[in-house]
């Protein structure tokens, strides 16, 4: 089988799966969608405190990517939320329909429809990169460190990838989480980490304690003992 070949069979549960989600997406009640958007209002917001934090904020004409792009929450906050005003705003995602979608609500955006394996964009060229749940739905450790590897190759000397994945998800048997050490030993060995902390609770008890009240995701958060997601910040050495 040719490599093309290989690599098409590593997607196909991928794909599936991703087909999936969007599905169970778009059949959520009023009730489960308000939730799910405070949810990722408060994603967003622990974005912005580290990018702040880093001085990325504003975003201005920085040239930026969302690998894994899905609906675009991402690339919209930096618009309208991080100050991008200028610049490439680009998105890819392996669901051509979901990239068809997105662009008809924003035709602003540059995305693509393909694999993080092979990005259509030359070597050094982004300010920020960015990740957010998609190397822990690669379950094929060779593709997922080839998808690693072109993200470090589209960032630029002293530019940024930002990262936002689970460490550990007993109950999904489509991911596999990565722990910080692994981002760090074996990912981005030489890159700078500039910020490193676990956020974000796991969904179904988060889910739970923002229907009880928005404090109560702020305590238990703030424990951290149940926070399963890994936020970071690593700039790619300037030589």
């Amino acid at each position: 089988m040719t490599e093309a070949g290989q690599r098409g069979d590593s997607l196909d549960p991928v794909r599936a799966e991703y087909a999936r989600r969007t599905e169970r997406f778009d059949s959520f009640t009023a009730d489960e969608r308000r939730v799910f958007d405070r949810l990722m209002e408060r994603r967003h917001r622990q974005y912005e405190r580290l990018l702040r934090e880093a001085g990325l904020l504003p975003l201005a004409d920085r040239r930026v990517l969302d690998v894994g792009s899905g609906r675009n929450e991402w690339l919209v906050a930096c618009r309208q939320q991080w100050g991008h005003t200028g610049g490439e705003i680009c998105g890819i995602d392996l669901l051509e329909e979901r990239v068809e979608r997105g662009l008809a609500e924003s035709p602003d955006l540059d995305l693509r429809a393909g694999s993080a394996d092979s990005l259509p964009w030359p070597d050094d060229h982004f300010d920020l990169v960015h990740q957010g749940m998609l190397l822990t739905s690669i379950l094929d450790e060779g593709l997922r460190r080839k998808m690693v590897a072109e993200m470090r190759r589209v960032t630029r000397p002293g530019g940024f990838l930002l990262w936002y994945d689970f460490v550990w998800n007993p109950i999904n048997r489509h991911a596999q989480g990565i722990s910080a050490g692994q981002i760090g030993r074996e990912y981005f060995p030489n890159w700078r980490v500039v910020a490193s902390r676990r956020v974000t609770l796991a969904p179904p008890l988060a889910r739970l304690l923002l229907r009880l009240g928005e404090p109560l995701v702020d305590l238990a958060e703030s424990l951290r003992v149940l926070n399963f997601w890994h936020l970071a910040l690593f700039e790619k050495p300037r030589t």
